[in-house]
């Protein structure tokens, strides 16, 4: 195979989160009494960083901010985490690249010990030789997360490829200076003229459908 590094984002293209995640929402409305929104600017904040959707849909700056961080955070490790469903077909994705010897990894904008706790949850943590999450501490973009797994796996940027879902994703690869396989499946993209702006090497409708986007 052309590539010997496979980075996968989890909100949207590994699994379907957003029960999990609109319940965190609800936990952090109650909590700090803030305004009601719709179910779509909901959906807005799968995939950005926390900071970014609370701060857009709800105004929260400084300490309010944090705070919502942190009740987010705390029903995500509670519950939230449980709230998840991979999509069809990902085991077998994952277990076929590992077959092939091809290293795996996941570089997502959620928060480590979240994604740490999901995984295990869902039983595919030994399915990923890196994991790559952000901390509160040293906030980081995808492309910082994505350089970490390249340096980890001692890969050249030639071989290695990102699987998003997002614009997040698709500037993270960009940035990285890596391959990107956009996914329609997820929360993000979802026709194929939504990607036709950026950059990648091909658009997957299905699971299925990306087993022919990585070449031999």
């Amino acid at each position: 195979m052309k590539y010997k590094l496979v980075i996968f984002d989890l909100d949207g293209t590994l699994a379907d989160t957003s029960p999990g995640i609109l319940n965190c929402i609800r936990y952090t409305q109650k909590k700090m009494n803030l305004p009601e929104i719709s179910l779509e600017k909901m959906y807005t904040h799968i995939g950005p960083p926390m900071a970014e959707s609370y701060n857009r849909n709800f105004g929260l700056t400084g300490e309010m901010l944090n705070q919502a961080i942190g009740y987010h955070k705390e029903y995500a490790m509670k519950q939230g985490y449980k709230e998840i469903k991979l999509y069809d077909g990902i085991v077998e994705l994952l277990d076929y690249l590992k077959q092939n010897g091809i290293v795996t990894a996941v570089a997502t904008l959620k928060a480590h010990s979240t994604t740490l706790k999901i995984f295990e949850h869902l039983r595919i943590t030994n399915k990923f030789d890196i994991i790559k999450g952000v901390d509160g501490i040293n906030p980081k973009i995808k492309a910082q997360l994505l350089e970490e797994c390249i340096e980890e796996a001692k890969c050249e940027k030639t071989e290695c490829v990102l699987i998003g879902d997002s614009k997040y994703d698709a500037f993270g690869a960009e940035k990285a200076g890596i391959d990107f396989i956009a996914v329609t499946y997820g929360f993000g993209f979802k026709t194929k003229d939504e990607v036709g702006k950026f950059s990648k090497i091909g658009i997957a409708n299905t699971v299925k459908e990306i087993y022919l986007l990585l070449p031999n």
